[in-house]
């Protein structure tokens, strides 16, 4: 494999040369600071420039050019990491090789007709395909509430964050109520002027230069000078421990703890946190899962989740509601254990071969790939290599010390009719 990055004032244009898979990822990424409303923002406006371009004024006309260039559907997914949010576009399609030499190339303008040239017309978003992905967005935000484990988690990380930066990963039927074809124009604007944009490509690709070329003649921006924060969010002072209950007219009952982590060093924020995540409920054979679901019997699953550029981890599980306070305690007890070191180091080795084997399946997909390098160049992460060695020597000592640094601060119980 053979990674290249090409800097300019306008993008860096990322390839990423490999002979494993039989298509080729096209990417493009816009990064901005995120904030409450923009989530929503992005995803009423990822959802019509994927519906049609000026060039292509229908759906129909862009599935059926999609199809002519043995493309899937483009796809764009807007996502918040941390302080920065990104929306991303791409194109996936059969490597050159099987087909025409040019279809690389065509798929690649198909992408910038998709991003650059978006059915607009007297600076506004065609009210056709406007009111149908509005529509579309409302009916999925209003369905959470459908969901009980989503649902659970999106109140629980209201609770931990009076700012709702946590929870801007969802769409806000507020925010989305003030959307119109007008202003979701000129945010578009706002997004490819005022962005940090990478442009990846990943795949057999056997002309780079030729690609680059192409890539700088027909994607245009202006020259872009975005500060980006920093994607890490800390924590300075710890809050009460907020519990909130309700009651809706499921069967099982859902009950989302979250957590805090302050003062965390780069190392614990870095490679500790998954680890430590990994044995506490990630892993196949956790703790939680061990304790409270398989001797205990005490709840249909249990998980653990951390994010590390939010310094969060939240505990989800599905239980009876008569059984709420002892699997809380449960869940209180399994982390003073682990602060009192009753773990063995069989329970760390494991947890350690589990995350380094995640780690040797980055390489297994173009999307992967794509994601390995963002991170490198957007989010401060760290190579591959880096991460095997650090964690291959985490101790029993740095899982202690990290689980002190756990501040419970949020319990949502969703209590159903078991």
């Amino acid at each position: 494999m053979n990674y290249q990055k090409i800097e300019g004032n306008e993008y860096d244009i990322h390839i990423i040369n490999n002979k494993k898979f039989h298509t080729i990822n096209c990417r493009i990424c816009f990064t901005e600071n995120s904030n409450k409303k923009l989530i929503t923002y992005r995803n009423v406006l990822i959802n019509i420039l994927t519906c049609a371009t000026k060039k292509y004024d229908t759906k129909e006309k862009l599935i059926k050019v999609c199809q002519d260039l043995y493309s899937l559907s483009p796809v764009a997914l807007t996502v918040r990491n941390g302080n920065l949010q990104t929306t991303k576009f791409s194109i996936s399609t059969i490597n050159s090789s099987y087909i025409s030499e040019n279809n690389l190339i065509d798929n690649l303008l198909l992408l910038k007709e998709i991003v650059l040239n978006p059915l607009v017309s007297n600076n506004r978003f065609s009210s056709k395909y406007f009111k149908i992905t509005k529509k579309e967005l409302e009916v999925e935000t209003k369905t959470i509430s459908e969901e009980p484990r989503l649902y659970a988690n999106i109140e629980l990380l209201k609770i931990i964050d009076k700012d709702n930066q946590l929870s801007t990963g969802y769409s806000d039927l507020d925010t989305l109520n003030e959307i119109n074809e007008e202003n979701l124009y000129q945010s578009y604007l706002d997004m490819v002027n005022n962005s940090k944009i990478d442009i990846f490509i990943s795949g057999n690709i056997k002309n780079s230069k030729k690609i680059v070329k192409i890539i700088q003649e027909n994607f245009k921006f202006n020259k872009n000078n975005v500060k980006l924060k920093d994607a890490l969010i800390n924590y300075h002072d710890t809050s009460e421990l907020i519990t909130k209950r309700e009651t809706k007219n499921y069967q099982q009952s859902k009950l989302s703890v979250g957590y805090k982590l302050y003062n965390l060093t780069d190392y614990e924020n870095r490679y500790v946190s998954f680890v430590f995540n990994n044995m506490l409920g990630g892993g196949a054979n956790s703790l939680l899962m061990r304790y409270i679901r398989e001797e205990k019997s005490l709840c249909y699953y249990i998980n653990s989740y951390n994010n590390r550029l939010d310094n969060i981890m939240i505990i989800n599980s599905g239980i009876k509601k008569e059984n709420y306070k002892i699997v809380l305690e449960s869940i209180n007890k399994t982390i003073d254990d682990i602060i009192d070191g009753k773990f063995t180091l069989k329970d760390l080795k494991e947890s350690k071969m589990e995350v380094l084997y995640n780690l040797s399946n980055i390489f297994e997909s173009n999307r992967s790939i794509i994601e390995y390098y963002y991170g490198q160049s957007i989010l401060n992460s760290t190579d591959i290599n880096t991460k095997v060695k650090m964690i291959k020597k985490i101790s029993k000592k740095d899982i202690i010390d990290y689980a002190k640094k756990l501040n419970i601060e949020g319990i949502f119980f969703l209590e159903g009719d078991l």
